[in-house]
């Protein structure tokens, strides 16, 4: 090209994302397969750049554009002067460069920009939920720096949560493999943010009593974060005459027996173990990415194992066999090899993993890796003290309360022998039991990542720290230590900042641990 010469690299920065027609026929074919839908665009774009299959990532036909190049080790304007310059020269190396990019004069003149944008958007062929403005030349942005987190020389001009009326024709009530209840909106699709709504969760009870929301009435609905549906609002003004309220179930939906509610608690509970809707979530729950990561076991596939009596609990998935599994629906023989031989793969995820699979209520990944950390086998977790397990740095007394007891019932102490006889792994390894011993620089260290860090994926930079000793958590409080700061942070980095929490960005975190 005309002024540039011959490099061996060159950086081209942009983004990838999923046009809505492509979304649609992806979702029509995985409709068509059995297959899990994509809840929006967004999560299957980032869905597929972490693909380890560039098959897969082919087929979902990813689009990009362009946003500016770079030559490491070079000063940007050794290629081009300005953001504006930059545009030109990737259009005419043969990328794809978003056109509805405008050069302006004034304050002014962005402002008329955004507000054109704020109704033109929903014609767009992509989503977007709002416009970024910069500084033009690169010699200013180099001028103004970065903060720990954001550029100072651009912002991203956010646009309201789109808003749409609809009807409530239905109030379903979901049970989750916690035996939570769960009341859903079901409405009349409406359109909002690319894609169709037609279902919102309404948490518990006392959500429906403050929204005081009935079967027939026209409610508000948005996108929070663009993502998930919720009600915002009911329309009373507009509610029929012959609506009554909606009351909870005083019995599962699902297997009929009676409901709790505890004391201090706003969830309602099925407690009956049996209950086929919570042991089709406990077994979604154990073939998880997090948990046993069995691929090709999706719900739908759970649903059919357990209405055919196939699978009674997690430890029967490990006796079933080709010839069992063909006799389901849109389940053919290599489909079938290939399920058996990720269900016999499992068998080989940590004890840290088998722990969190098992859906001990209040255990997460990050309490699972803290306790296998402590009680390097199942026997030794089973038969610890209450008092001991709250001891361990980041268990409280409710999450020790709940281990204590999960392993009292006899229906679990059944389960763990079963898992043993089928070779899990209930116990660390001896790499597991020595990692960290020799590097605890953050024992005692709390920390959160939020953002999308440069180099690190954040499974990667959370076991860097857990390695080190220190806890990873999902949320800023006055016991997180640091906030790992990556691009498009949020609230997390908001409140942080308030209670004064110290920031570090991945190559300070990098730096500490090698220190």
């Amino acid at each position: 090209f005309e002024g540039l010469e011959i490099l061996e690299r060159v950086e081209v920065r942009g983004e990838a994302f999923l046009p809505l027609e492509v979304f649609k026929q992806i979702n029509e074919e995985r409709q068509k397969a059995g297959e899990q839908l994509f809840a929006n665009p967004r999560n299957a774009a980032a869905g597929t750049l972490r693909q380890l299959d560039s098959r897969i990532v082919a087929k979902r036909r990813l689009d990009f554009f362009g946003y500016t190049l770079h030559i490491p080790g070079r000063d940007d304007t050794s290629i081009a002067n300005t953001q504006w310059e930059a545009l030109e020269l990737l259009e005419k190396m043969g990328f794809r460069v978003n056109l509805n990019h405008k050069l302006c004069a004034s304050i002014a003149e962005v402002a008329k920009y955004y507000e054109y944008w704020d109704t033109e958007r929903l014609n767009l062929p992509y989503m977007t939920d709002g416009v970024v403005v910069k500084l033009n030349s690169f010699k200013l942005q180099e001028q103004l720096g970065f903060t720990q987190k954001f550029p100072r020389w651009a912002i991203a001009l956010k646009y309201p949560a789109e808003e749409a009326p609809t009807r409530v024709e239905n109030i379903a009530v979901n049970v989750g493999r916690t035996g939570a209840l769960t009341p859903l909106a079901e409405m009349r699709p409406v359109q909002l943010a690319g894609t169709t709504v037609s279902r919102a969760t309404l948490h518990n009870s006392d959500r429906i009593t403050q929204l005081d929301i009935r079967i027939g009435d026209t409610v508000i609905v948005r996108k929070a974060g663009e993502i998930i549906p919720e009600v915002l609002r009911v329309l009373k003004e507009l509610r029929p005459s012959d609506t009554e309220p909606f009351v909870m179930p005083t019995h599962c939906p699902v297997c009929g027996q009676p409901v709790v509610r505890e004391s201090g608690e706003a969830v309602t509970r099925c407690v009956n173990a049996s209950c086929a809707a919570i042991l089709k979530g406990s077994i979604e729950h154990w073939v998880s990415r997090d948990a046993l990561d069995i691929k090709g076991l999706g719900e739908k596939l759970v649903h059919q194992l357990v209405d055919k009596g196939l699978v009674h609990s997690v430890a029967d998935l490990y006796g079933l066999t080709e010839s069992k599994l063909c006799a389901l629906e849109r389940m053919g023989q290599k489909s079938a090899e290939k399920l058996v031989d990720a269900i016999a793969q499992s068998k080989n995820q940590p004890w840290s993993r088998v722990l969190y699979g098992l859906g001990i209520r209040h255990v997460g990944s990050v309490n699972a890796q803290l306790l296998t950390q402590k009680y390097f086998t199942v026997d030794q977790l089973a038969t610890a003290k209450q008092s001991d397990i709250e001891g361990i740095y980041g268990i409280g007394a409710e999450i020790a309360q709940s281990v204590y007891q999960w392993f009292r019932i006899d229906a679990n102490q059944r389960l763990i022998e079963r898992l043993q006889a089928e070779g899990l792994q209930l116990a660390a390894t001896e790499e597991t039991k020595t990692v960290g011993d020799s590097n605890q620089k953050f024992a005692g260290k709390t920390f959160v990542i939020t953002g999308t860090l440069p180099t690190l994926k954040r499974d990667e930079a959370k076991a860097l720290i857990q390695k080190a000793g220190g806890k990873v958590t999902e949320s800023v409080s006055k016991k997180t230590d640091y906030l790992v700061v990556g691009e498009d942070a949020g609230s997390k980095l908001e409140k942080a900042l308030s209670l004064g929490i110290t920031q570090l960005s991945e190559p300070q975190l990098l730096e500490m641990l090698e220190d």
